[in-house]
């Protein structure tokens, strides 16, 4: 992998205030300064967020009651509700302890659902010329391999899973200097505060975000060099751990975990009556100290000068080096650079304005505030103790004995019926009279079918509600086109979901790592995705393939997929579709080739079998197969010329050894015309009529 870019400060990666920043080595002339620093008192700065942060925590809980409800939420779906009823002692022993966590099967439900649809995602070209298509094309191929891996699909899944219980579900880019690369996180939603007054959840509406991070001491002392004493000293106020001057913090006190606040922020600077300016920030603190703050790291605010060129339509591109040569050359000769070559300053920006590195879900909006109004889970949590309740009384009264009654006249005492155990099979019981008059057993009552129904019917509503109908396999009705019907219809639902949801952050991922691309990939790093036929194939990216212009789009969802599979399906049995628009509708990454050994399996098949079973692709591998193959000693007559008799002593032949036998009879020599067949011997006819006139034909007289 490449260096940390060094003109770039990244999150995680801090420099003491006391030190001077890098100075680029050319184009700059002036007193060094840090592009990064922010020019706002400490303690304004710690008495405004901590004065947001507590008005964030009031709105939410006095308007919204949103602890209580995500607390509520966790507790119906992990099953916790009899947990806890019996911890607090509030159910008897006889008490049933059904429960039939419905919650937890349809979020199982719907996570799968919507992980199976990711987008495949595409990045346009900046401009019409052919370097910038190629480019697309290769960053294309890196961005979609990079967001479907395996730890960018279980950071969205994860997410996924937050949003129904939580009301949200956060994501963060950010740049890790020791994999010197970007890497995406989910972050669990009751660590992060965020401003209540944006009304929608784009982050970068909004003017404040906060995320509690836990660190331990030694974390934060090293990576906040410059503040370790005040950080000390606030810690010995806070949480005990008190450490004398000119003594260092013993190894217990160094493990202790303390949560620090890192908070993203937007305020304005004002330079006249009328001018503002719009500065992005972050700052980390610990209570009343500031370890440090800055600027959005994630941003170029200095650029650089570079040669660009414009074409005739005024499109911008970078120059290649013989271009860079060829100007050189004749700006020497002739004292001008050419036409169309201007040097700007370049700044490596993929997005407009620095960007808040968080990602919210969402799908119940309203416009009143970021988080959702209200989830399918919160929506279904009455139904789910409508169905425990219910449960839990065909379970009891399944559970209920019948009553033996017997009469004063069977001789029986209160006494001797009380140490009577009747579920005792080895217990008998001598009454006096006749056993008909003087006991009876009453029968218990068992539930009935509309308690079954009404069970079944509470199930029915919760799957209903959530929208998990279309992954759970069962047959609605016999009629083939109410089938179809239902399943399009809970396939719409999901896929209005997925769309809102997964697709979404997906498309901010993409965004995201091309702008990390264009930042902070000084150096070339590299891509390792899987080719065509299994072949691992290594891409090189930096941040002059990323052109002004550039886009990502999703080019097929989850539903355009299942679509173009059917209608291929469908196309294929009417015979109105060819080999390579049928492998590349189902799919498959590597439809080009699979046409290709479809042809030739059909056409060809020595070709099939040397190219694509013996995977000899040219000359030179079939001429290396050729020379490590086994070959036979030479056997007798090889070699010999055609026509020539085999010579006696070669080969350790004895004389006659190698003369032809002769054939039987009735049998043409091999190599030998056939001579006059007979009706009854057909078989030394000739395969094609000979080229001139049979012998005796009066044409040939």
């Amino acid at each position: 992998m490449a260096r940390p870019d060094a003109q770039q400060q990244s999150e995680g990666s801090f420099r003491s205030p006391e030190e001077t920043p890098p100075i680029a080595d050319e184009g700059l002339f002036s007193e060094p300064t840090d592009p990064l620093a922010l020019d706002i008192d400490d303690d304004e700065l710690a008495e405004v967020v901590d004065k947001r942060i507590t008005d964030i925590r009031q709105f939410y809980e006095t308007e919204y009651d949103l602890y209580a409800r995500r607390k509520k939420n966790e507790e119906f779906l992990f099953g916790k509700q009899i947990i806890n009823k019996e911890k607090d002692h509030a159910l008897k022993d006889y008490e049933s302890k059904f429960q039939d966590n419905v919650l937890y099967e349809i979020e199982a439900n719907l996570k799968p659902l919507a992980m199976s649809r990711l987008p495949d995602l595409i990045v346009t070209p900046g401009n019409d010329s052919e370097q910038s298509r190629l480019m697309a094309q290769e960053i294309s191929k890196a961005i979609d391999t990079d967001i479907k891996k395996r730890e960018n699909r279980m950071v969205l899944g994860l997410a996924f899973k937050h949003l129904p219980a939580y009301f949200t579900g956060v994501i963060k880019a950010r740049w890790d200097p020791e994999l010197d690369d970007y890497v995406f996180e989910t972050i669990h939603p009751d660590l992060v505060d965020v401003d209540y007054t944006s009304p929608k959840k784009d982050a970068n509406s909004m003017k404040l975000i906060s995320q509690i991070v836990p660190l331990t001491v030694e974390e934060i002392l090293m990576r906040f060099p410059g503040k370790e004493r005040e950080f000390i000293d606030e810690l010995g106020k806070r949480d005990g751990i008190k450490v004398k001057d000119g003594q260092e913090p013993t190894w217990k006190q160094l493990a202790t975990v303390v949560k620090i606040r890192e908070v993203w922020f937007k305020w304005y600077k004002r330079h006249s009556d009328t001018e503002y300016e719009p500065i992005w920030g972050v700052m980390w603190k610990y209570y009343d100290c500031i370890l440090k703050k800055m600027k959005n790291p994630n941003f170029d605010y200095e650029g650089e000068k570079k040669f660009v060129i414009y074409d005739d339509q005024g499109v911008k591109r970078q120059p290649t080096q013989e271009e860079l040569t060829a100007a050189l050359v004749q700006t020497m000769v002739v004292g001008q650079p050419p036409e169309g070559l201007v040097q700007e300053q370049v700044y490596h920006n993929y997005l407009d304005h620095p960007p808040m590195p968080f990602y919210f879900f969402g799908y119940d909006q309203w416009g009143k505030q970021p988080f959702d109004e209200t989830s399918h889970m919160e929506q279904n949590i009455k139904n789910q103790a409508s169905l425990d309740k219910r449960g839990k009384q065909i379970d009891e009264t399944l559970n209920n004995r019948g009553h033996h009654v017997y009469s004063k006249e069977s001789g029986l005492k209160p006494s001797d019926i009380q140490q009577m155990d009747m579920n005792d099979p080895d217990q008998d019981v001598i009454v006096d009279g006749d056993v008909n008059n003087v006991h009876k057993y009453i029968e218990p009552p068992r539930p009935d079918q509309s308690e079954f129904a009404s069970l079944n019917g509470i199930i029915d509503r919760m799957h209903q509600l959530a929208g998990d109908n279309a992954v759970q396999g069962e047959i609605q009705s016999d009629t083939a086109t109410t089938n179809q019907i239902a399943r399009e219809s809970n396939f719409t639902r999901a896929d209005d979901l997925v769309e809102d949801t997964i697709n979404a952050a997906a498309e901010w991922m993409a965004q995201m790592a091309l702008h990390f691309i264009k930042l902070r990939y000084t150096e070339d790093h590299w891509r390792r995705i899987l080719g065509v036929a299994g072949r691992v194939v290594f891409l090189k990216l930096n941040r002059n393939m990323i052109d002004e212009g550039m886009q990502v789009m999703i080019k097929a969802s989850g539903t355009d997929r299942l679509q173009a599979k059917n209608n291929a399906m469908d196309l294929s049995k009417l015979q109105m579709i060819d080999p390579v628009t049928f492998l590349r509708d189902m799919g498959y990454p590597d439809y080009q080739e699979r046409a290709q050994m479809l042809m030739a399996f059909k056409t060809d098949l020595s070709t099939y079998m040397i190219k694509y079973v013996q995977d000899l692709q040219t000359s030179a591998d079939m001429a290396n197969a050729l020379m490590q193959s086994p070959i036979d000693e030479l056997q007798p007559g090889m070699g010999m010329q055609p026509g020539m008799p085999p010579q006696p002593g070669l080969t350790g032949q004895p004389p006659g050894a190698g003369a032809p036998m002769p054939p039987p009879p009735g049998m043409t020599p091999p190599g030998t015309a056939p001579q006059n067949p007979t009706p009854g011997n057909t078989a030394q006819a000739p395969m094609s009529p000979p080229p001139g006139p049979p012998q005796g034909s009066p044409r040939m007289l």
